[in-house]
Protein backbone atom coordinates (compact mmCIF):
# COMPACT_ATOMS: atom_id res chain seq x y z
CA UNK A 1 0.00 0.00 0.00
CA UNK A 2 1.38 3.68 -0.53
CA UNK A 3 2.48 5.80 2.15
CA UNK A 4 1.51 9.46 1.88
CA UNK A 5 3.66 11.83 3.01
CA UNK A 6 3.68 15.46 3.56
CA UNK A 7 3.80 17.48 0.56
CA UNK A 8 7.08 19.19 0.11
CA UNK A 9 7.55 22.93 1.92
CA UNK A 10 8.28 24.79 -1.29
CA UNK A 11 3.89 24.16 -2.35
CA UNK A 12 2.75 25.19 0.80
CA UNK A 13 0.78 27.88 0.16
CA UNK A 14 2.10 29.35 3.58
CA UNK A 15 5.92 29.01 2.84
CA UNK A 16 5.20 30.25 -1.37
CA UNK A 17 3.53 33.74 0.88
CA UNK A 18 6.71 33.80 3.49
CA UNK A 19 9.11 33.57 0.11
CA UNK A 20 7.26 36.27 -1.75
CA UNK A 21 6.75 38.26 1.39
CA UNK A 22 3.06 38.55 -0.33
CA UNK A 23 1.03 40.09 3.02
CA UNK A 24 -0.39 43.29 2.51
CA UNK A 25 -1.94 45.60 5.66
CA UNK A 26 -4.96 47.42 6.03
CA UNK A 27 -5.27 49.69 9.36
CA UNK A 28 -8.45 50.48 11.13
CA UNK A 29 -8.21 53.55 13.71
CA UNK A 30 -8.95 53.72 17.60
CA UNK A 31 -10.50 56.42 18.32
CA UNK A 32 -11.76 58.52 21.20
CA UNK A 33 -15.60 58.45 20.80
CA UNK A 34 -16.62 61.61 21.80
CA UNK A 35 -14.81 63.58 19.73
CA UNK A 36 -13.34 60.99 16.95
CA UNK A 37 -9.71 62.05 17.43
CA UNK A 38 -7.45 58.29 16.52
CA UNK A 39 -5.37 56.79 19.16
CA UNK A 40 -3.88 54.43 17.36
CA UNK A 41 -4.00 52.58 14.27
CA UNK A 42 -4.39 48.28 14.29
CA UNK A 43 -2.97 47.12 11.19
CA UNK A 44 -4.25 44.20 9.69
CA UNK A 45 -3.06 41.34 7.79
CA UNK A 46 -4.47 41.16 4.05
CA UNK A 47 -3.66 38.36 1.65
CA UNK A 48 -4.39 37.67 -1.95
CA UNK A 49 -7.25 35.12 -2.41
CA UNK A 50 -5.06 33.00 -4.67
CA UNK A 51 -3.23 31.98 -1.75
CA UNK A 52 -5.95 32.18 1.69
CA UNK A 53 -9.75 33.18 1.48
CA UNK A 54 -9.35 35.24 4.59
CA UNK A 55 -6.59 36.04 7.23
CA UNK A 56 -7.84 33.28 9.99
CA UNK A 57 -7.60 30.76 7.27
CA UNK A 58 -3.47 31.89 6.12
CA UNK A 59 -3.00 31.86 10.45
CA UNK A 60 -4.48 28.50 10.60
CA UNK A 61 -2.64 27.06 7.84
CA UNK A 62 0.95 28.90 9.18
CA UNK A 63 0.02 27.10 13.00
CA UNK A 64 -0.35 23.94 10.60
CA UNK A 65 2.17 23.94 9.23
CA UNK A 66 4.67 24.91 12.20
CA UNK A 67 5.66 28.47 10.29
CA UNK A 68 3.28 30.39 12.55
CA UNK A 69 5.33 32.54 14.30
CA UNK A 70 7.26 32.88 11.07
CA UNK A 71 3.80 34.42 9.25
CA UNK A 72 3.32 36.44 12.49
CA UNK A 73 6.93 37.95 11.98
CA UNK A 74 7.07 38.92 8.38
CA UNK A 75 3.59 40.57 9.27
CA UNK A 76 4.91 42.49 12.05
CA UNK A 77 8.31 43.45 9.59
CA UNK A 78 4.94 44.68 6.95
CA UNK A 79 3.28 46.52 9.54
CA UNK A 80 6.42 48.45 10.63
CA UNK A 81 7.46 49.81 6.89
CA UNK A 82 4.50 51.64 7.04
CA UNK A 83 5.28 53.22 10.71
CA UNK A 84 6.36 56.23 9.08
CA UNK A 85 3.40 57.03 7.63
CA UNK A 86 1.00 56.92 11.26
CA UNK A 87 0.16 60.42 11.89
CA UNK A 88 1.72 62.50 14.49
CA UNK A 89 0.70 61.32 18.26
CA UNK A 90 -1.03 57.92 16.92
CA UNK A 91 0.03 54.42 17.94
CA UNK A 92 0.66 51.67 15.78
CA UNK A 93 -0.98 48.45 16.94
CA UNK A 94 0.47 44.62 16.13
CA UNK A 95 -1.59 41.62 16.85
CA UNK A 96 0.85 38.57 18.13
CA UNK A 97 0.18 35.49 19.79
CA UNK A 98 1.71 34.35 22.86
CA UNK A 99 4.04 31.81 21.14
CA UNK A 100 5.17 35.14 18.77
CA UNK A 101 5.90 37.00 21.93
CA UNK A 102 7.95 34.57 22.81
CA UNK A 103 10.23 34.23 19.99
CA UNK A 104 13.07 36.70 20.57
CA UNK A 105 13.85 37.57 16.77
CA UNK A 106 9.91 39.01 17.52
CA UNK A 107 10.95 40.59 20.38
CA UNK A 108 14.32 42.08 19.24
CA UNK A 109 11.97 43.49 15.51
CA UNK A 110 9.29 45.23 18.61
CA UNK A 111 12.19 46.69 20.63
CA UNK A 112 14.35 48.45 17.57
CA UNK A 113 11.08 50.56 16.82
CA UNK A 114 10.03 50.80 19.99
CA UNK A 115 10.59 54.69 20.51
CA UNK A 116 7.80 54.78 17.51
CA UNK A 117 4.52 54.35 19.60
CA UNK A 118 3.69 50.42 19.15
CA UNK A 119 1.03 48.53 20.97
CA UNK A 120 1.28 45.01 20.76
CA UNK A 121 -2.54 43.16 20.92
CA UNK A 122 -2.07 39.71 22.37
CA UNK A 123 -4.28 37.26 20.33
CA UNK A 124 -4.09 34.21 21.90
CA UNK A 125 -6.72 32.16 22.48
CA UNK A 126 -5.51 29.34 24.64
CA UNK A 127 -4.07 28.57 27.74
CA UNK A 128 -0.64 29.52 28.62
CA UNK A 129 1.44 27.52 30.95
CA UNK A 130 3.52 29.71 32.35
CA UNK A 131 2.48 33.13 32.52
CA UNK A 132 5.75 33.93 34.54
CA UNK A 133 7.73 33.21 31.22
CA UNK A 134 5.29 35.14 29.47
CA UNK A 135 6.05 37.92 31.56
CA UNK A 136 8.91 38.17 31.59
CA UNK A 137 8.88 38.27 27.79
CA UNK A 138 6.48 41.74 28.12
CA UNK A 139 8.12 43.07 30.80
CA UNK A 140 11.38 43.00 27.86
CA UNK A 141 8.54 45.06 26.04
CA UNK A 142 7.03 47.26 28.73
CA UNK A 143 10.77 48.25 29.43
CA UNK A 144 11.40 49.52 26.32
CA UNK A 145 8.02 51.72 25.67
CA UNK A 146 5.77 49.33 24.48
CA UNK A 147 2.09 49.16 25.78
CA UNK A 148 0.22 45.76 25.60
CA UNK A 149 -3.07 45.37 24.85
CA UNK A 150 -5.67 41.92 25.40
CA UNK A 151 -6.93 41.38 22.68
CA UNK A 152 -10.96 39.86 22.23
CA UNK A 153 -11.84 40.57 25.82
CA UNK A 154 -14.62 37.78 27.40
CA UNK A 155 -14.44 35.55 24.36
CA UNK A 156 -13.09 32.82 25.73
CA UNK A 157 -10.80 31.91 29.14
CA UNK A 158 -7.59 32.99 28.14
CA UNK A 159 -8.23 36.53 27.29
CA UNK A 160 -9.94 36.83 31.00
CA UNK A 161 -6.66 34.90 32.13
CA UNK A 162 -4.72 37.66 30.23
CA UNK A 163 -5.80 40.28 32.11
CA UNK A 164 -5.51 38.80 35.75
CA UNK A 165 -1.99 37.96 34.81
CA UNK A 166 -0.59 40.17 32.69
CA UNK A 167 -2.29 43.48 33.72
CA UNK A 168 -2.46 45.15 30.04
CA UNK A 169 -2.47 48.81 29.41
CA UNK A 170 -5.47 48.34 26.87
CA UNK A 171 -8.01 46.07 27.22
CA UNK A 172 -9.99 45.41 23.90
CA UNK A 173 -13.97 44.26 24.49
CA UNK A 174 -14.82 41.80 22.03
CA UNK A 175 -17.54 42.58 19.49
CA UNK A 176 -20.21 40.07 21.04
CA UNK A 177 -19.95 42.94 24.36
CA UNK A 178 -20.96 45.11 21.79
CA UNK A 179 -23.02 44.51 19.10
CA UNK A 180 -26.81 45.09 20.25
CA UNK A 181 -25.80 47.19 23.55
CA UNK A 182 -28.31 49.76 23.09
CA UNK A 183 -30.94 47.05 22.76
CA UNK A 184 -29.76 45.39 25.69
CA UNK A 185 -29.65 46.51 29.09
CA UNK A 186 -27.80 43.20 30.58
CA UNK A 187 -24.84 43.59 27.81
CA UNK A 188 -24.89 47.54 28.80
CA UNK A 189 -24.92 46.59 32.99
CA UNK A 190 -21.74 44.49 32.04
CA UNK A 191 -20.14 46.84 30.02
CA UNK A 192 -20.65 49.56 32.91
CA UNK A 193 -19.02 47.58 35.28
CA UNK A 194 -15.92 46.49 32.88
CA UNK A 195 -15.47 50.68 32.78
CA UNK A 196 -15.27 50.80 36.37
CA UNK A 197 -12.96 47.58 36.64
CA UNK A 198 -10.45 49.35 33.79
CA UNK A 199 -10.55 52.53 35.92
CA UNK A 200 -9.17 50.74 38.72
CA UNK A 201 -7.13 48.71 37.00
CA UNK A 202 -5.39 51.88 35.22
CA UNK A 203 -6.02 50.30 32.11
CA UNK A 204 -7.71 51.80 29.01
CA UNK A 205 -10.81 49.98 27.38
CA UNK A 206 -11.45 49.89 24.31
CA UNK A 207 -15.02 48.67 22.83
CA UNK A 208 -14.33 46.36 19.19
CA UNK A 209 -17.22 46.19 16.56
CA UNK A 210 -19.32 49.77 17.13
CA UNK A 211 -21.33 49.30 13.98
CA UNK A 212 -24.43 51.82 14.11
CA UNK A 213 -24.98 55.24 15.69
CA UNK A 214 -26.74 53.72 18.55
CA UNK A 215 -24.26 51.24 19.34
CA UNK A 216 -22.05 54.18 19.71
CA UNK A 217 -24.34 56.65 21.35
CA UNK A 218 -24.75 53.95 24.23
CA UNK A 219 -21.66 53.76 24.41
CA UNK A 220 -20.26 57.10 25.29
CA UNK A 221 -23.53 57.22 28.09
CA UNK A 222 -22.16 54.18 29.76
CA UNK A 223 -18.83 55.96 29.86
CA UNK A 224 -16.03 53.79 27.39
CA UNK A 225 -14.31 56.46 26.23
CA UNK A 226 -12.31 54.82 23.32
CA UNK A 227 -13.84 52.64 20.39
CA UNK A 228 -13.09 50.90 16.38
CA UNK A 229 -15.46 49.30 13.93
CA UNK A 230 -17.30 50.16 11.34
CA UNK A 231 -19.31 52.62 12.25
CA UNK A 232 -16.18 54.83 12.51
CA UNK A 233 -13.79 53.67 9.50
CA UNK A 234 -13.27 50.36 7.67
CA UNK A 235 -10.20 48.74 7.46
CA UNK A 236 -7.76 50.55 4.63
CA UNK A 237 -4.64 52.92 3.75
CA UNK A 238 -2.99 55.05 5.92
CA UNK A 239 -4.58 58.75 5.97
CA UNK A 240 -2.64 61.08 3.58
CA UNK A 241 -0.99 63.94 5.10
CA UNK A 242 -2.90 66.58 5.01
CA UNK A 243 -6.27 64.61 5.12
CA UNK A 244 -8.07 63.10 8.18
Amino acid sequence: MPTLTAAPAARCPVRRVLDSRAVRMAFQPVVQLQDGSVLAYEALARFDAEHFASPVDAFAAAAAAGIGVELELLTLQQALTSIDDIPPGAWLTTNLSVEALLNSGVRTTLIAHADRNIIVEITEHSQVQDYAVLREAIGELRAAGILIAVDDAGAGFASLSHILQLHPDIIKLDITFTRGIDTDPVRAALIRALVAFADEAGAMLVAEGVETPAEYDTLIAIGVRLGQGYYMARPGPLPQPGRP
